[in-house]
Order: C-alpha cells, then structure tokens, then sequence
C-alpha cells in the first residue's frame, strides 16, 4: 500500500510512524522542515486538560484574556465561527467522552512506552502543577476538575508567591525537539519530500502527479481550505537558559504560560492568538510573564506555530473517499497526538470507517474536495 501524509507536524509524524509498523510505503509532504508548527509547544502532555471551546465560560476565559494581554484576535476562519455560535453550550455525546478517555490513555501510555525503550527526548512522568495567582480562580478551577469527565487525580497544594496550585500527578513531559529528532529516526523509512502541497484530489493524486492508494491529511490549519470549520490559534516557544525554583512542569493559569525544564534548555510557550499571520511580535509579552517565575539568562531561539482548533475542541478525524482527515486538537496537539496518528492509521488500513462524533464534518455534503 502506497500512502502520502500531507503534514510534518506531530500527528503527521504519528501517523507515519503507525503506517510504518505495519509495513506500508509512506511519503510525507511538508513544507518546512518535520516538526514544523509543532516544536514550540512546551511538551507536556496533558490529555486531561481539555478545553471545551464552544461554552460560555470559554468565551468569558477567552475575554478576560484579552484584557490581560494575554490573547489578542485578529482573524478567525469564518466557517469555524459559524459552527462555534451555532454549537454554542451543546453539550457532546457520551460516546465523544469515552473516546477521548481512550485517547488520552493510549497516548500517555505511548510516549511512555517510547522512553522506555530510549529515553533520548527528557521524557518525564513528573506531574503537572497549574499556578494560580488568585485565591477566586484557584477555587473554581478545583471546582471544574471535580466535574471533569476526564476525572484526573489531582490535589491542592501551597505554592510560595501563589494563592496555591493544582497539581495533577499522572501526567508528562518531552523535549519537543528532542522527540522530533527521536521520531525522525523512527520513521526513516518514510521519503520526505519538502514542498507544500497545493492540490489533492478524493482518490489521491497529490498535486496532479502522483497516485497514492491513500492520503492523510494532517496539515493543521490547512485543512480549512477543504471546508474544515478549523481556525488557528497561534503561540509562541522560548527556549532558554536560566533557573527556575519550581520542581514541577507548570502553568501560569491567569497568563496561560508553560514551563518546562529539559536537560539543556528550560522551554517557556505561551499565547493563543486567532490569528494566520506569521507575526510573532507578541511572543516577548509570555517572555516577560514567565521571567516572574524563571531567572532568564539567555534565549536560544523562538518558534511560532498555529495550533488547529474545531469548534467544539475536540479533534476532527475521518475520511471521504481516499483521503483521511487527522486535525483539530487545539492546544493538546501534543497530549493526543499518539492516538491521533494510530487512528488515522487504522482508518487507511480499513479498520475503522469512522470515529462516530469525531467524524461528524467529514462527509462529501459538507467538504470541498477537487474529485477529479
């Protein structure tokens, strides 16, 4: 079996590397370089922190980030909003929970399994610690993991220079570019083709010239071209030299600041911008937050990604014809890109038809695909 995976990202490479297992011929586009688009993120996992995005606290979340500076929008994809306002506080079907449970566990036990064999990446099972400046907000934050359907371990615990902090034992952290060059290897099997791709038809030809049994498409924001109510959620990765007196990955909750300390460098992200562009002058804004917690002493360097967020939050994974449709997990990209990629895999294997609510855009009535 022939198959292209259009997208060098996370869930392109996880897909992939899934295909390759079961011995298929894979080709990945991508128009940077593998990682791109995912290497800024701060590498924790953290499948339990899900935000569901179409909920009136969302949308007050959303503005009360907008007056600390903390989000700005710019743009959004029209369709996206569209879907957002009419999904608005519909709650998603049982079936949607219990898979996203599934999906969680797989990827928590994968990278887990990969480190175990290696751990060339800074694997870490060390927790999760979610900061509050605000004793309020520390509150109604344990308040929502009591009614979490995910319903994650977690405990309160006092935190010096903060109102307290929510620690959530069973999660883990990577070093993203770490994890990139572990996979890459992985997976060198694949042919890699730099280009961004301009054209794929249903029954698989990427851009007029070549002929694929199946085509992934895991392109992130991308894939609103396809008719896809994607939008993108922009943030931005410091790597950097210094100290941090925190023993745990955490979150500035109020800033939506990650810290992440690796071997060799400490990875500070932050930002969730609705915005396509590729202007990043607001990165040094989540700098700043973080140097209240972290002694900078110097940075490395900066990247920028768009993360792919569905209306809902919920990632989007189906197929129409020959193509697999594999985006939308909003900022825990990351956290579910394991099961993402197996998923999409086992859908170009015809193991799978359809992944039920996750499935619901992907239908002929509501895509715009070239057929021919």
């Amino acid at each position: 079996m022939k198959v292209a995976v259009i997208g060098g990202g996370i869930v392109g490479l996880f897909t992939a590397y899934y295909l390759l297992k079961e011995g298929v011929d894979v080709t990945i586009y991508e128009k940077a370089f593998l990682g791109n688009g995912s290497v800024h993120a701060a590498g924790l996992i953290e499948p339990y922190r899900f935000d569901k995005i179409n909920t009136m606290a969302m949308i007050r979340k959303m503005m009360k980030y907008k007056k600390l500076g903390v989000t700005d929008v710019k743009s959004v994809n029209t369709s996206w909003l569209l879907a957002l306002l009419t999904e608005l506080e519909r709650p998603a079907p049982p079936e949607a929970w219990e898979i996203m449970r599934f999906m969680a566990s797989f990827s928590l036990r994968e990278y887990k399994y990969l480190a175990e064999e290696k751990n060339d990446f800074d694997y870490e099972e060390s927790g999760l610690l979610e900061l509050y400046y605000d004793k309020n907000a520390l509150e109604k934050a344990v308040e929502e993991e009591k009614l979490s359907p995910f319903k994650p371990k977690f405990e309160v615990i006092d935190v010096k220079n903060f109102a307290g902090g929510v620690y959530f034992p069973e999660l883990s952290k990577v070093d993203t570019f770490k994890f990139v060059d572990r996979i890459t290897r992985e997976i060198a099997k694949a042919k890699v083709v730099i280009k961004e791709v301009e054209r794929v038809t249903s029954d698989g030809v990427v851009d007029g010239a070549e002929k694929y049994d199946k085509v992934v498409l895991a392109s992130g924001i991308s894939l609103r071209k396809f008719g896809l109510p994607i939008t993108a959620f922009k943030g931005y990765g410091y790597r950097v030299k210094g100290d941090v007196g925190i023993n745990y990955p955490f979150v500035l909750a109020e800033y939506g600041v990650a810290v992440a300390k690796n071997t060799d460098n400490i990875k500070i992200t932050g930002g969730f911008d609705a915005d396509f562009s590729d202007d990043s002058s607001r990165a040094e804004f989540f700098l700043n937050m973080a140097s209240k917690v972290v002694d900078v002493n110097y940075v490395y360097d900066l990247t920028m990604g768009y993360r792919p967020c569905s209306p809902d939050g919920f990632p989007i994974i189906g197929q129409y014809d020959n193509l697999v449709f594999s985006t939308g997990a909003c900022r825990l990209g990351w956290s579910f890109a394991p099961a993402m990629g197996k998923m999409a895999s086992d859908m170009v294997l015809g193991r799978v038809s359809s992944y039920g609510y996750l499935s619901r855009y992907i239908s002929g009535r509501n895509l715009r695909v070239d057929t021919r």
